[in-house]
């Protein structure tokens, strides 16, 4: 389950990466979690950063609690269910971010949080759906391929990462067999990561800190000897 993300970056340093315009209401995300509405950019409108929730409104109205199922999407479904193949022509997008946040299952009621991130924390997308729901809100699904070498250890799920030549492509083809094939292509870059205060747990909080080294403790605060 991929639940927490980040994007840190301030909004012209974003524009400057990303080549797109950022609207003003961006605000860099230490914790970007499901049901905020975060930056993203679509294959309709690949010029500028749009503001989606994360979590498919038509999923999450049917099911309040927390379900992985309207935040995240495995790359299987995107392969065999029809509704979100019918998707893939028009309603793609891309999730920029700089480090995603997993729980480590360490005891049968341990968990204890880690940050993953590149060298130099640099700027990289993720792949994604979106839908639009009543009254004009807009909504998204993060896709997720099974986990590396290196997640493997952590969980089986984790981010569709693309590189930047798979990020245009995946937001300018038209050929559903290449936007398939780029869903499973993986990158050759190994991801940096550390321990992180459980305070990412705290869905509304949004702090610097989130994202800085700190001594292993579980979700609770209590220290522990797992990592």
């Amino acid at each position: 389950m991929l639940d927490r993300y980040t994007i840190t970056l301030k909004p012209d340093e974003l524009a400057l990466v990303l080549g797109v315009e950022v609207p003003e209401m961006y605000e860099p995300q230490y914790n970007a979690a499901p049901t905020k509405v975060l930056p993203l950019i679509t294959s309709i409108e690949k010029d500028r950063v749009s503001f989606f929730n994360w979590g498919l409104m038509a999923l999450w109205s049917n099911n309040r609690a927390m379900s992985p199922k309207f935040f995240n999407l495995p790359m299987d479904s995107v392969l065999n269910k029809a509704s979100y193949r019918k998707k893939l022509p028009t309603h793609r997008c891309v999730i920029p971010m700089d480090g995603f946040y997993i729980w480590k299952q360490v005891a049968k009621k341990q968990q204890v949080p880690h940050y993953f991130f590149y060298p130099d924390k640099k700027v990289f997308s993720v792949a994604g759906l979106w839908e639009e729901g009543e009254e004009g809100t807009h909504s998204f699904i993060m896709i997720t391929r099974l986990s590396n070498d290196q997640i493997g250890d952590f969980q089986e799920d984790m981010p569709a990462i693309l590189d930047a030549a798979s990020t245009r492509r995946w937001l300018e083809s038209n050929d559903p067999d290449e936007l398939l094939e780029l869903l499973g292509r993986e990158t050759r870059e190994e991801l940096l990561s550390h321990t992180v205060s459980p305070k990412i747990r705290d869905i509304e909080g949004n702090d610097v800190s989130f994202i800085k080294p700190a001594p292993p403790s579980d979700q609770h605060g209590n220290y522990t000897l797992f990592t």
